[in-house]
């Protein structure tokens, strides 16, 4: 599907957890053994807890390949899908504000790790004439897992499948902004109950999900506001127009006075009105003070700039700073400089027309 897959660090943690988990344990379920701790040896127990480390995390990643087919189908680019410990992060490029196109986004996922459970379970009754085996008992515990995390994935709170199915249904009957708000409360509910749940039984697990769903919610809530704050706003309205520049023959000892006289942390540099690049307060905290009467703007400002064009949504301004982790980015019209917008400029759209998304 042409979707980098990668493994975050902390994957290989959850790997050995994972599979000290499933060594150690040894229940039944449905009168069928769950998990490979009466397997022997040992050796041999942990080879199969291993593998079944590795199929969890296949499976967790078909999941989001679930999510991320439908969003193709849709036209939604998918930058890449991954891996972390608490499971996989499909990065896309936006999410669907189309109740009906979010909902099916959203099912996708856990439809997946329920057709992957079936499976594994039905593959199971198939070779299960000696359940305790490793394999059948493989295929029953990575079932098992899978319809759990199927379960789990719906349940009603960010950053969960579910709750993204809560915010479809509830967008279907009133504004878009209204209905994430209602959906991250109730995730947020969910979430100091589990935490309750957890601190009560010294359950660490469930309080690290109880943190994880609060901080999702929070976090998807701000995040909508913030993008239906900026709806229909262009970056040629919020802009600044007399954009102060400089030339790249200026030395750092010039430009530190410069930014003490005007109060600015940064300036495009240009020469003979091209966009030559940017320069900006932490460039310049990077040289030593003896050495900024010898050194100029040209050699150690920063060419590889990322522009905008002033007919550009302001979200997609907002998107490209959090992205790249710049605060401010040069508007070229027909390769001339323009204007000039930052995340202060971004920040005082956003207040101004908060108000104007909350109904």
């Amino acid at each position: 599907m042409g979707i980098p897959v990668r493994l975050h660090w902390s994957f290989l943690v959850v790997v050995l957890y994972v599979a000290w988990a499933f060594s150690s344990v040894s229940e039944p379920i449905f009168g069928r053994a769950y998990g490979f701790g009466a397997v022997e040896p040992v050796t041999l127990r942990w080879a199969y807890s291993f593998l079944f480390a590795i199929l969890l995390f296949v499976c967790v990643a078909v999941h989001e390949l679930g999510h991320s087919y439908v969003a193709k189908s849709y036209g939604i680019g998918i930058k890449s899908i991954t891996l972390y410990f608490f499971g996989g992060v499909a990065s896309m490029e936006e999410i669907p504000r189309d109740p009906k196109m979010e909902l099916k986004m959203a099912l996708a996922g856990p439809l997946v790790s329920g057709a992957l459970g079936v499976s594994a379970i039905l593959i199971y009754l198939a070779v299960s004439s000696d359940p305790k085996h490793p394999i059948p008992i493989l295929l029953w515990t990575l079932g098992v897992i899978n319809l759990i995390l199927m379960v789990f994935n719906l349940l009603p709170a960010f950053p969960m499948d579910g709750g993204r199915v809560l915010r479809a249904w509830f967008a279907i009957r009133m504004p878009y902004v209204v209905a994430t708000r209602r959906a991250a409360n109730i995730g947020k509910m969910f979430a100091i109950f589990l935490g309750i749940l957890g601190l009560f039984s010294f359950n660490f697990i469930l309080l690290f999900i109880a943190f994880f769903i609060y901080i999702g919610a929070s976090e998807e809530e701000k995040a909508t506001t913030i993008d239906a704050s900026l709806e229909g706003i262009k970056v040629k309205n919020i802009m600044s127009s007399n954009v102060r520049t400089i030339t790249p023959d200026l030395t750092l000892r010039q430009l530190m006075e410069l930014m003490f006289k005007e109060k600015h942390r940064g300036y495009p540099v240009t020469n003979g009105g091209g966009l030559q690049g940017i320069i900006t307060l932490t460039d310049l905290q990077k040289i030593p003070d003896s050495q900024r009467d010898i050194t100029n703007v040209r050699q150690v400002m920063t060419t590889n700039l990322f522009v905008i064009e002033p007919e550009e949504e302001a979200s997609t301004a907002m998107k490209i700073m959090s992205e790249r982790g710049v605060r401010r980015l040069p508007v070229l019209q027909d390769g001339e400089l323009v204007g000039i917008v930052s995340r202060e400029d971004l920040v005082r759209a956003i207040e101004l027309c908060s108000s104007r998304s909350s109904f």
